[in-house]
């Protein structure tokens, strides 16, 4: 996606644990364990569905910030694979900033818990461009 913002705000927002669960609808739970130099610890919990099917997905991820990518993987929660990264950049003409996201996730649970976690990564992307954008 591109956003009007410059990459020191995008950075800023993606690295923004500790208050994504106030900008982002559908995570319950977002906070920063630890923290050393450019790498994290950070434990996110997340709640979707309807109301007699709903789904919780925690994740507790390693990231690493190695500009122009923030790399992150699940070190353990709900997912049998959890990884991907962020690559951030100015777009060619300058005006605005490029970020790409990549990820690789496989819900271990069943029964409509993929459907429900792809809707829910669609929401949040969503809500980050505009939390990025309205700053």
């Amino acid at each position: 996606m591109i956003v009007a913002a410059g990459t020191e705000r995008v950075w800023y927002v993606l690295t923004s644990f500790n208050e994504m669960d106030a900008h982002l609808s559908g995570l319950s739970e977002s906070k920063v364990l630890i923290k050393e130099g450019n790498y994290l610890l950070v434990e996110q919990r997340a709640r979707v569905g309807i109301s007699l099917l709903s789904f919780t997905f925690r994740v507790l991820m390693e990231v690493v910030e190695d500009r122009p990518f923030l790399h992150f993987r699940q070190r353990e929660g709900s997912f049998a694979t959890f990884r991907g990264h962020w690559k951030v950049e100015p777009t060619p003409e300058g005006k605005g900033t490029r970020i790409r996201y990549f990820l690789e996730a496989s819900p271990v649970q069943v029964l409509g818990g993929r459907h429900f976690g792809n809707r829910l990564i669609k929401q949040n992307l969503r809500q980050l461009a505009a939390w990025i954008d309205n700053s």
